[in-house]
């Protein structure tokens, strides 16, 4: 079986003149009940392509602009941009054997599954998992006619400066 991890950077590049200063859209560490972006009202739902969650107090949102199977179909990896800053994403990777997305497939949890919150300012990722730290990825459903998934996923996440927090979130996938 093939995981897929995939990084992206976004570069910055400014020809001549004075460099100019880029603030980072994403709130690493947001004050109680300060970070929803008014893209994400409302977002805390099932809709298809789309990826939530919560930390804390804080509530992230964003589409699944791609969801890729490993050719067993035994694991597979989706992601896509925050719709709050278009620097930032979420990207998920989860194994799911001994099973597999051959039929429908339903109430199955996982916890070999990997996840990471990246911002492309700055070297770190304001969310990622690690090994040993109880990570679930649950699939409500999979329905193997329309490769529709539906489905939540919780845990323990770390931040940059080492502390570890908890993921809460949701979301509605066509598999290719």
């Amino acid at each position: 079986m093939v995981l897929f991890f995939f990084h992206c950077k976004k570069e910055y590049s400014y020809e001549g003149g004075n460099v100019p200063v880029i603030r980072d859209s994403v709130i690493i560490n947001p004050a109680p009940n300060s970070y929803i972006c008014s893209s994400c009202v409302g977002a805390d739902n099932y809709t298809e392509g789309k990826w939530s969650f919560y930390n804390i107090d804080a509530f992230y949102c964003g589409i699944i602009d791609t969801a890729i199977a490993t050719p067993d179909r035994d694991g597979f990896t989706f992601f896509g941009p925050s719709s709050c800053s278009l620097d930032s994403g979420l990207v998920l990777t989860i194994n799911i054997q001994p099973n597999f997305l051959t039929k429908d497939v339903f109430n199955l949890t996982t916890n070999r599954a990997g996840l990471y919150y990246y911002d492309n300012i700055g070297q770190t990722h304001p969310f990622v998992t690690q090994p040993g730290f109880t990570f679930s990825f649950i699939i409500d459903s999979y329905i193997h006619q329309t490769k529709m998934m539906t489905g939540r996923f919780s845990g323990t996440v770390f931040k940059p400066n080492g502390e570890a927090t908890n993921l809460f979130g949701k979301y509605k996938v066509k598999m290719l």
